[in-house]
């Protein structure tokens, strides 16, 4: 059932011209308003020509310090620093001096401009610490410098951001939200944090595991990232792969991350990547990246050889093949191989090229000259072994000169002289002493290595090394 309530039609009369005079007075105060807007602010002639002489100042490079002299020239910067000619500013100390001299308090309008501009722009600041210390004062001057700010323009705002989402336990643009920069979305201070938020994910992985988080960080945006005031991210992204592999072998996908990163350790300690990537890892990681990398180089060098006998003409290569992949192969099965050093001649260069991503791949140097050949150094901590394709020798030396090719990393091309006859000889001539065998890959070649090696004090199990009817030659050699 439902009831109908009757309402009486109410009539209401608005006499004609009743609001004329309320009009008339808005439309005087709006005029008063637009008359206050054109002397003063923005709209005013003095800020317009302000403006134009700042932006002048600009585009001609010219010195900006200058440019500030009255209040009204630090609104025409806080306007620019929020317009694409933004980035011929320089914010530095000597630029905040001259602020604070034209106004020690500053205005709301050009404190919030230059802190936006540094949520934008953050690690590409050339003056970080002057810009985070002239915000943390002027916020305070303004009453505006509570905690989270404080924190932000504390030196590692980006590093705290991430950490406390995880401390939380809250998603990270709740905790965007919550310390009030959900307003800043777009800039590289977010950027940084998400890209170190990420790094719990990384530590949490199981040693190898793949996840799609590692082809983001080997973005060049992401892992040269800010991560702390020394660091980079993709100086935690090394230390954090490094140290959960395992010493004795990591996956492809992490090994990509790492090369992609900051290449191969094994270089100059001169050389420009290696200052900025590897002079901040520690001695006792490099080791274990150095020992994986042999493993690759010996890898790439087979797989050179390979290839190389699968070419017409080449089935001598082909027969040989085999015995010189397990006795590489059995020497990192042992885990004898300390260090290596690979040289490629140009068409195995092409070949690697081919099948690798030129990121993911150690670095090596090339065989040219005549009749060039690929070749790899291998340190066993007792001795150090050249081996080479084709009809190269096996090169056992007891030790080598600092002054030997294999050791000289500012160099990048050698000829195959220089790797092979020219060592021994060069050796000869600087230490009395040159290889201790030359063992050409005929017969029984792999039992004359093994008896060098074993001669020499290399602790070898033969048997991984060797055919069976070699082995019980071996053995019945004495050589056990």
């Amino acid at each position: 059932m439902t009831a109908k309530l009757r309402v009486n039609k109410l009539n209401f009369y608005l006499p004609e011209g009743v609001m004329n005079s309320y009009c008339q007075v808005m439309e005087k105060n709006t005029e008063k308003v637009l008359k206050l807007t054109q002397s003063s602010g923005t709209g005013s002639d003095k800020f317009k020509q302000a403006y134009q002489r700042f932006i002048s100042v600009l585009r001609q490079h010219g010195d900006i310090e200058q440019a500030l002299n009255e209040p009204v020239d630090l609104r025409a910067l806080a306007i620019v620093l929020k317009t694409n000619n933004a980035f011929n500013i320089k914010l530095c100390e000597n630029l905040f001096r001259k602020i604070d001299y034209i106004k020690p308090r500053p205005s709301s309008l050009l404190l919030e401009a230059i802190y936006s501009y540094y949520l934008k722009k953050y690690d590409k600041l050339s003056d970080l610490k002057s810009v985070e210390a002239w915000l943390r004062k002027s916020k305070e001057a303004r009453g505006e410098l509570d905690q989270n700010i404080g924190q932000i323009l504390g030196g590692e705002g980006p590093k705290w951001l991430a950490e406390s989402c995880h401390i939380q336990q809250i998603d990270f643009n709740a905790c965007i939200e919550r310390v009030g920069l959900n307003n800043y979305l777009s800039g590289r201070f977010l950027e940084n944090a998400k890209n170190i938020y990420y790094l719990e994910t990384l530590r949490q992985l199981e040693p190898g595991e793949n996840h799609e988080l590692l082809i983001e960080i080997q973005k060049k945006e992401v892992f040269e990232s800010r991560y702390s005031e020394e660091s980079l991210l993709g100086h935690e992204v090394l230390r954090i792969l490094i140290s959960k592999a395992d010493s004795r072998q990591i996956s492809d996908h992490w090994m990509n991350v790492i090369m992609a990163i900051a290449g191969d350790p094994r270089v100059s300690t001169r050389n420009e990547r290696y200052i900025r990537w590897w002079s901040q890892i520690s001695q006792n990681l490099i080791a274990k990246v150095r020992g994986w990398l042999s493993k690759l180089d010996l890898r790439l060098f087979l797989e050179a050889l390979k290839d190389f006998s699968t070419h017409p003409g080449k089935e001598e290569l082909k027969r040989m093949y085999p015995s010189r992949k397990r006795f590489l192969e059995g020497l990192l099965q042992q885990e004898l191989v300390m260090d290596t050093r690979l040289f490629l001649t140009y068409e195995a260069e092409r070949y690697i090229q081919k099948h690798y991503k030129m990121e993911h791949l150690p670095a090596y140097s090339i065989v040219d000259g005549g009749s060039p050949k690929p070749l790899v150094y291998i340190y066993l901590n007792d001795a150090h072994v050249i081996e080479g394709t084709h009809s190269c020798y096996f090169w056992v030396y007891e030790r080598l000169a600092k002054s030997a090719a294999v050791f000289n990393y500012n160099k990048r091309k050698f000829t195959y002289r220089e790797l092979t006859v020219g060592l021994n000889e060069r050796m000869l001539v600087e230490q009395n002493k040159g290889c201790y065998a030359a063992i050409q890959h005929n017969g029984s070649w792999q039992m004359k290595a093994a008896i060098a090696l074993k001669e020499l004090g290399v602790d070898i199990d033969a048997s991984m090394l060797l055919t069976k009817s070699d082995y019980q030659h071996y053995k019945f050699s004495g050589h056990l």
